[in-house]
């Protein structure tokens, strides 16, 4: 039997308490880009590689709905530590984003799968992983092979300018400082999820 369990509902509760107690992060994807709950047509910039996942029209909870039982859970469990995965799929207002990581100091996000949100954004995107360097790390679910990793390379280590992006848009390279690579590819990811050599 399916059913739907949003991420604050009580029954999950006791999970999240014990993901606390025992240090381990919980890695989550919510939501998703809100163009998915609009129709599909030649001014929605997610048409036609990404129709699969639209959502117009279908009995599922609004984009503001998901966000909010996000925030509802992290306020909930203040102790425990939540990496949401997209850039918590609000990567299309990173000022937003911004309040709610300041809000709760539990969530971290990984930049898995939107190398195009943050190439068209460059400046904006460099203030805010700088902003949040701590609480942020790369993270990729498009496949192992070389060009997935020179794709991701040149958007954050170069200062490259109207770069072919992997769908349609063209991306400008974020040139991110090496101390903020460090963090994002490496030490963060060590820290937050509890590696150890």
């Amino acid at each position: 039997m399916f059913f739907l369990c949003a991420p604050d509902d009580p029954r999950l509760d006791t999970v999240w308490e014990k993901c606390d107690e025992l240090r381990l992060p919980i890695n989550l994807h919510i939501a998703d880009h809100p163009s998915c709950w609009q129709p599909l047509g030649p001014h929605q910039e997610r048409t036609p590689d990404f129709q699969t996942f639209n959502l117009y029209g279908k009995d599922v909870p609004s984009y503001e709905e998901l966000l909010s039982t996000r925030d509802r859970m992290l306020a909930k469990h203040p102790k425990t530590l939540f990496i949401a995965c997209h850039l918590s799929n609000q990567r299309n207002d990173l000022s937003t984003l911004a309040a709610v990581l300041e809000r709760y100091p539990n969530l971290c996000l990984d930049i898995s799968a939107r190398d195009y949100e943050l190439g068209r954004q460059p400046r904006s995107a460099l203030k805010f992983l700088a902003r949040f360097s701590d609480r942020i790390f790369f993270g990729t679910d498009m496949g192992r092979e070389k060009k997935v990793y020179l794709g991701w390379w040149r958007l954050l280590e170069t200062a490259d300018e109207y770069i072919p992006g992997r769908i349609w848009w063209r991306y400008c390279g974020l040139d991110l400082p090496p101390d903020l690579l460090e963090k994002l590819y490496r030490i963060n990811a060590r820290r937050l999820l509890n590696w150890r050599r």
